[in-house]
């Protein structure tokens, strides 16, 4: 656990990680998957003064963001879970949780041979996750201490992808949709929904006094690192549709171009998650600058 502001506890394991804002009356921010949720418990039952959890808050709906709910759950079963509209929708569909609950365990078996944990997680007995406070554009969530977590819509990672930013200590929580840094100086594009939606969110980002970018995997950046890690944001995305539309222009199938892509930005804590469907992700990126084309 790291202090990250005033009012922003840091947990996790730096794949992922998990945010607790608030000193008496808290939100958790970002819920992870299984084997997260659990290394985040036992962290959780380490700290010695715990604030009440009123919300747990999913920022979009892909599964290494919301399989950890049923543990989270289970530790705060008196916290309403809150997200978008569309990601209601998503998560109420037992097909689509069928599929993220497959994939949250192949994470699960990652992290038990990395020892990133000891034993691997049960599989929830759940079919599906439910939204309790559906959020969005100008929304807010009020917490003890006078708190208050301004809701963004942040499309271009998915349709489903919110932002929260936190004035008072100038930090934007904004999940994936700043891309996914995957190594010391690489960003690894992620507009799986648009690539103009994903440069918007970006430039918006830029808007706003941001001391903190609490990103949901890797590096928290802070200070004079948030502006041009922003800027590095937009140049990656840029570098990557250019790479994308070359080769397509150069008469390559989509099938082609997208492992080009998945070799290219598969690395980093993207290597514990399910290959194909990581590629399935990456052709998306092809996909959305084929449109553009």
């Amino acid at each position: 656990m790291r202090q990250l502001t005033e009012h922003v506890k840091l947990f996790g394991n730096g794949y992922f990680n998990y945010y607790v804002v608030g000193q008496e009356e808290a939100a958790l921010i970002e819920c992870g998957t299984s084997a997260g949720a659990q290394i985040f418990a036992q962290q959780w039952a380490a700290l010695e003064d715990k604030p009440d959890i009123k919300y747990i808050v999913i920022l979009h709906s892909h599964f290494d963001h919301v399989c950890g709910i049923p543990i989270l759950k289970e530790l705060f079963p008196e916290a309403l879970v809150a997200g978008s509209s569309t990601a209601q929708k998503i998560l109420s569909k037992e097909k689509a949780m069928a599929s993220a609950f497959n994939s949250d365990l192949f994470v699960s078996q990652s992290y038990l041979r990395a020892g990133f944990i000891s034993e691997s997680p049960q599989r929830p007995e759940c079919s599906t996750i439910a939204v309790d406070v559906v959020v969005g554009e100008g929304d807010h969530l009020l917490l003890g201490d006078n708190l208050k977590l301004n809701i963004l819509e942040a499309p271009g990672h998915s349709p489903c992808s919110l932002a929260v930013y936190l004035e008072t200590d100038q930090i934007m929580f904004a999940s994936d949709a700043a891309g996914y840094k995957t190594g010391p100086v690489e960003i690894s594009p992620v507009f799986f929904q648009d690539y103009d939606s994903y440069i918007s969110t970006l430039n918006r980002f830029k808007g706003f006094p941001i001391k903190v970018l609490a990103m949901a995997h890797g590096d928290i950046i802070e200070g004079n690192e948030v502006a041009q890690f922003l800027d590095e944001a937009i140049k990656a995305a840029e570098e990557g549709f250019a790479f994308i539309k070359t080769a397509i222009e150069a008469g390559e199938d989509e099938e082609q171009v997208g492992k080009k892509v998945f070799e290219r930005y598969f690395k980093g804590g993207m290597a514990y998650y399910p290959p194909d469907i990581m590629y399935s992700t990456m052709k998306l990126l092809v996909k959305n600058v084929k449109a553009k084309l």
